[in-house]
């Protein structure tokens, strides 16, 4: 398992998708079915729902069986049969890929396709390959790809073949994590057979199996799950910014400790860190010598980003959890996950910062492990303490916000790896709300519809992230467009003033825009129509439930947001008012009042969590207050005189 597939910039409105088919860890999964073409349903779709089982376009029958071996590999036969139901189950058996390390070997056994007129057409050998499989994000890899690709497919044909791989021991591992995962897949499962045994006694865990049959040995040396009936669960057309978070999932393990699944790598990771500090690092280390500790941590990820690339090299050995050595990974100039939390460790601990290096699942979203070990981890960062106060911090971002967890940091199990030798399991909080963003607006209207908008505004966290990205990526001008285009409905002669932004993140970070807004407000009979939009999102979510969405809803980073509008030359019809919309998931308030020279709208939101579950939506709590909500927003959107 090499800790590097997790990329160093998530971006949180696109949570990762759930898998697609079953999968199982220590190194191992199901093949993809590649689709040569997919249509994609962006945003707030109608008619959301699971999809009905008429309507799948493959079925499968599958079935494993698995030895765990007294070296800790492990040797496994597949029989997969595929019946293509519909036109679009034969893009998705238009090529099977099988992707596995060059330390595994993997053999076809044999395959077939049964036509629906009986006639049968073997798999020869010049319709499968093996090759280098494709270079992972930001890595270099010796990893191998077999593909399948078989002939003269049709609906009512069956295909069916047989693999048989073996799965070698990650580097220094003496114990076996196994993970079944039964999410959501364009596939209907009409049979499901699995079976493991070990020469050791094994532990198993499951979450929602009550659709499969799990019987264990009396000694617990093997195990078998077999599924109780057909089953399909798919969905379509849900929101981009949302996923299945829930499944059957069952996990096998010869351990249910994380010492005995991570302490094994402790000993490697003090023998390199007890390591002299390479030149470059040693001299800045110190060059901050008595600095604020503060200081000293920005300065070392400033360091290590200006210093290292992130990049996965695992073309000079397999090496699983094991980073380089420090003075291998400043002689290469590049590492991964593991490379540079390694280094950043050291630093921290030759400066007088008490500094681990921790094992977590990196994503916007991570399921707390059944069981610990290999395949509940995909990311290595450090654990310090500054000041007293606990960070969490990952070299492989490309900026750094201090006194801040990362949004696909936060919410899950993390492995401390101590200098006692100690794996130490530890929960990473949720980031509590912060003033994310505030600004002044001034509208100075006239009666063509049009305004002139000044703003005054300061962001930080997560919002300045994204700026910050979008410059780097894109570039400031770009970043420029994008901020004219959100706070105008038809900009004209928009300026923005603001400083460049960097790898670290100011507490506060300041910002002007100045420009002509062509539809400021909408002419109606000699009057005119003023609406900020602030309904949007509570529109959204009783769309959710119109349209039957199924999906969990993630948000971003718990937040407070603060607005102040004056509308100069506005005269309200409406009198002065007042409402708020309270719930433990949000908070908001609006206040409009008549001002000298026109009205004034104060608006505050607090969203207080990172995901809201399908349940949680559709609750009569949340419809409550979304309904609240949405009644308070819309009363700032009104008719207006000038």
């Amino acid at each position: 398992m090499a800790l590097s597939s997790a990329q160093p910039f998530i971006h949180p409105a696109a949570p990762g998708a759930a898998t697609a088919t079953v999968s199982i860890t220590m190194s191992l999964r199901f093949p993809r079915l590649a689709l040569a073409a997919a249509l994609a349903c962006a945003g707030q779709a109608a008619h959301a729902a699971l999809q009905p089982a008429a309507d799948a376009p493959l079925a499968r029958r599958s079935n494993s069986v698995c030895h765990h071996l007294a070296d800790n590999s492990l040797d496994c036969t597949t029989e997969n049969q595929f019946t293509i139901l519909k036109p679009a189950g034969k893009d998705l058996l238009s090529r099977i890929d099988f992707t596995y390390s060059d330390t595994d070997s993997l053999e076809v056994l044999d395959g077939e396709v049964r036509q629906p007129n009986g006639r049968v057409v073997k798999l020869d050998k010049s319709q499968v390959e093996t090759r280098a499989a494709p270079n992972p994000y930001a890595g270099v890899s010796r990893d191998k790809q077999t593909w399948i690709a078989f002939p003269e497919l049709a609906v009512g044909s069956v295909v069916s073949y047989r693999v048989k791989r073996h799965m070698a021991s990650p580097p220094l591992s003496r114990e076996l994590l196994y993970r079944l995962d039964f999410d959501a897949e364009p596939t209907r499962n009409d049979s499901f057979r699995f079976e493991l045994d070990s020469p050791r006694p094994l532990l198993w865990r499951g979450e929602k199996m009550d659709d499969f049959k799990i019987d264990a040995s009396a000694d617990g040396k093997r195990i078998v799950i077999e599924q109780k009936a057909p089953r399909y669960l798919n969905f379509t057309n849900e929101w981009d910014n949302s996923a299945l978070r829930s499944w059957p999932r069952l996990s096998i393990a010869t351990s249910d400790s994380p010492q005995s699944h991570f302490g094994v790598y402790a000993g490697r990771y003090n023998q390199i860190l007890s390591a002299p500090l390479p030149p470059a690092a040693a001299a800045e280390v110190e060059a901050q010598r008595g600095k604020p500790a503060a200081e000293q941590v920005a300065a070392f990820m400033q360091h290590i980003n200006g210093h290292y690339r992130y990049l996965n090299d695992q073309r000079l050995a397999e090496r699983g959890l094991v980073p380089f050595t420090l003075a291998e990974i400043e002689q290469h100039g590049y590492g991964d996950c593991k490379d540079l939390a390694t280094l950043l460790t050291a630093m921290l601990r030759a400066s007088g910062i008490a500094a681990e290096p921790t094992l977590i699942f990196r994503g916007n979203d991570a399921q707390r492990p059944l069981l610990p070990g290999l395949g509940t981890v995909n990311h290595m960062i450090v654990r310090a303490v500054v000041n007293g106060k606990t960070e969490w911090l990952d070299p492989t971002n490309p900026f750094f916000v201090p006194n801040r967890i990362m949004p696909d940091l936060q919410d899950r199990a993390s492995y401390r790896i101590g200098s006692d030798g100690q794996v130490r399991e530890e929960a990473i909080p949720m980031q509590a709300a912060t003033l994310t963003s505030r600004s002044e607006r001034v509208e100075t209207l006239r009666r063509d519809g049009s305004a002139a908008i000044a703003i005054r505004g300061e962001v930080s966290g997560w919002p300045l992230v994204q700026l910050a990205m979008q410059d780097r990526f894109q570039g400031p001008a770009s970043s420029d467009q994008s901020l004219c285009r959100a706070v105008n409905k038809q900009p004209r002669e928009c300026k923005v003033d603001r400083p460049a932004t960097g790898f670290l993140q100011p507490a506060r970070y300041a910002a002007r825009i100045d420009s002509v807004d062509q539809r400021a407000v909408e002419k109606i009979s000699g009057l005119y129509l003023y609406d900020p939009g602030l309904e949007h999102d509570w529109d959204g979510f009783a769309s959710y439930l119109a349209n039957g969405n199924q999906a969990d809803v993630y948000l971003g980073d718990a937040e407070t947001t603060e607005r102040a509008v004056t509308l100069r030359g506005a005269r309200a019809i409406q009198p002065p008012f007042s409402c708020q919309a309270s719930s433990r998931w949000y908070d908001l308030s609006l206040e409009q009042r008549k001002t000298p020279d026109g009205i004034r709208y104060q608006y505050r939101q607090t969203r207080k969590v990172r995901w809201l579950s399908h349940d949680e939506i559709a609750s009569p709590e949340f419809i409550r207050f979304n309904e609240a909500a949405r009644a308070c927003a819309i009363q700032a959107r009104q008719i207006i005189k000038l």
